[in-house]
């Protein structure tokens, strides 16, 4: 007869996710509709953001990935991944806030106009993993009376959705880079309609990333026998 082990919460998984991923976006939406202004801190971020984006596609992929994936490894940490994982959406807000400010335009415009490009489709949906991961190690461990076994194939889940992190971020690094580039190197309107046309890898990338996490996601079974009397 076969019995299924807890589904390994492939459900607890999803409703993670798609909470972590609500939050993320109403951070973002009402941060950055507020009025902040810090010229000072502006001015420090377009210094580190200039170190960047000056550099060739190689160097900008790489430091964008560094970047993203030790922030994504901090909001995998039990009980302090969440709590970073809302200061670092805080924080990222407030920047474009200050953006917004210094352009004499609403911040929120500032954050919609990022969401027409897909380097930002895939590297926020990958922050909410990382959190989901954060959320779930906690759970399995408080779960670890229901077996070594059980137990240790939740943290091979965590595993295997930390490496899909790792692998999300790194598409999504190549994209911004990319976009980046066309960005600083084309005139208008190709500087804008270049970045745009990212989206035809994009859309095959986000299926195929989509149907991974599904995949990992999936309920676990295993045969046991009924035991007879």
């Amino acid at each position: 007869m076969e019995e299924e082990i807890p589904l390994l919460d492939n459900r607890h998984i999803r409703n993670y996710f798609i909470d972590s991923l609500v939050i993320e976006f109403l951070i973002y939406i009402i941060i950055s509709s507020i009025h902040f202004s810090d010229p000072s801190m502006l001015a420090r971020f377009k210094a580190e953001q200039s170190n960047i984006t000056s550099q060739s596609i190689p160097v900008m992929f790489f430091d964008i990935f560094l970047n993203n994936f030790r922030v994504a490894s901090i909001e995998v940490i039990p009980i302090i991944g969440p709590f970073f994982f809302l200061a670092s959406g805080f924080a990222t807000a407030f920047i474009i806030s200050l953006e917004g400010g210094n352009l004499n335009v609403s911040g929120l415009a500032i954050f919609i106009s990022l969401l027409l490009y897909p380097h930002s489709w895939l590297e926020l949906p990958a922050y909410a993993v990382a959190v989901t991961i954060s959320v779930y190690i906690t759970y399995a461990l408080v779960k670890y009376k229901e077996g070594r076994r059980i137990l240790t194939m939740r943290l091979i889940k965590c595993l295997l959705l930390y490496g899909f992190v790792a692998i999300e971020l790194e598409i999504a690094a190549l994209f911004e880079a990319t976009e980046i580039y066309f960005e600083t190197t084309q005139s208008p309107p190709n500087d804008f309609l270049y970045p745009l046309l990212m989206w035809i890898p994009a859309v095959p990338a986000l299926i195929l990333l989509v149907a991974v996490f599904r995949r990992i996601n999936v309920p676990t079974r295993k045969r046991a026998k009924r035991s007879e009397n």
